[in-house]
């Protein structure tokens, strides 16, 4: 610790007078002792929150599940009596889903086996979500929040009869979703099980009509002007761009996902537009 908070301070005082500490962040990648190492990320991770310090990040090289959820969970502080730290379970999309507890055995448990799993308090034991009720989870990331006593689950909800994460069969604890996600739940009902004569239905059968609704809504959503009508087309295009992907089985938190690896991206294309899609478009516009 002190090696490593000596080196943050030389940095800091290196930027000259004219750069706050605060402002500077610096990672430092350890390979983690052969020993428990929570005590020495928990000091560091302390230092980095006192006044005129560098903000810092510890990256421990190829850590075990416990060495790496245990020195997680000593960055993270909670006031209750029991020990255990709130948790935010979210979609990909920061859709909460619902609220539960983690401890530092189950946060170490999720990182083991990629799952969801937390504490439950009226069983007094780890809760892997999933393995009574089949609605598992996959876990993207975990992340603390600004005060460092609570912490957020991302996960994709999964589930063979309904993808749901509450006791109730809803996909969250407050009743079932609205917008874009209640319609992907739509979809993919209608998609294993659609009534006489639904339209959905005959678009997941025809791949020509899917296609050319496709193109027909994204032009009308390209001409229109006003805010309503904007508002109108754009959900005619996310209704048939959601139907494509429902066939495909592709989810939104799919979408989002690419969404978050293109944000990244240090270099992109000139985004010009393609001469050849253009022209396939008005081939498809003007047999209408």
């Amino acid at each position: 610790k002190d090696v490593c908070t000596s080196f943050m301070r030389s940095v800091a005082e290196a930027a000259g007078p004219n750069i706050k500490a605060s402002d500077l962040r610096i990672v430092l990648e350890i390979p983690p002792p052969d020993e428990s190492c929570e005590e020495f990320v928990s000091s560091i991770s302390k230092f980095c929150y006192e006044k005129n310090t560098p903000s810092g990040t510890v990256s421990l090289i190829d850590p075990t599940a416990v060495q790496l959820g245990m020195s997680y969970a000593a960055c993270i502080r909670t006031d209750r009596e029991d020990g255990l730290y709130t948790t935010v379970v979210c979609t990909r999309s920061n859709e909460a889903l619902g609220l539960v507890y983690s401890s530092k055995e189950s946060i170490v448990a999720a990182l083991q086996c990629g799952r969801g799993v937390y504490y439950s308090r009226s069983r007094n034991g780890l809760w892997r979500k999933g393995d009574t009720s089949g609605h598992f989870q996959t876990l993207h990331r975990i992340d603390v929040d600004c005060d460092g006593d609570a912490l957020r689950f991302t996960v994709t909800q999964r589930g063979d009869d309904v993808v749901a994460f509450c006791h109730l069969h809803t996909l969250t604890c407050w009743g079932e979703p609205g917008g874009i996600r209640r319609l992907e739940g739509t979809l993919r009902s209608r998609l294993s099980d659609a009534p006489a004569g639904s339209y959905t239905k005959r678009l997941f059968d025809d791949d020509d009509l899917l296609r050319d609704k496709l193109v027909e809504e994204a032009q009308e959503l390209s001409e229109a002007e006003t805010k309503q009508h904007v508002a109108e087309e754009l959900a005619d295009v996310l209704y048939f761009a959601m139907v494509k992907a429902a066939k495909a089985g592709v989810s939104i938190d799919d979408a989002v996902a690419e969404l978050d690896k293109k944000s990244r991206k240090v270099t992109r294309r000139k985004g010009d537009s393609k001469a050849f899609r253009i022209e396939a478009g008005n081939a498809i516009l003007g047999k209408k």
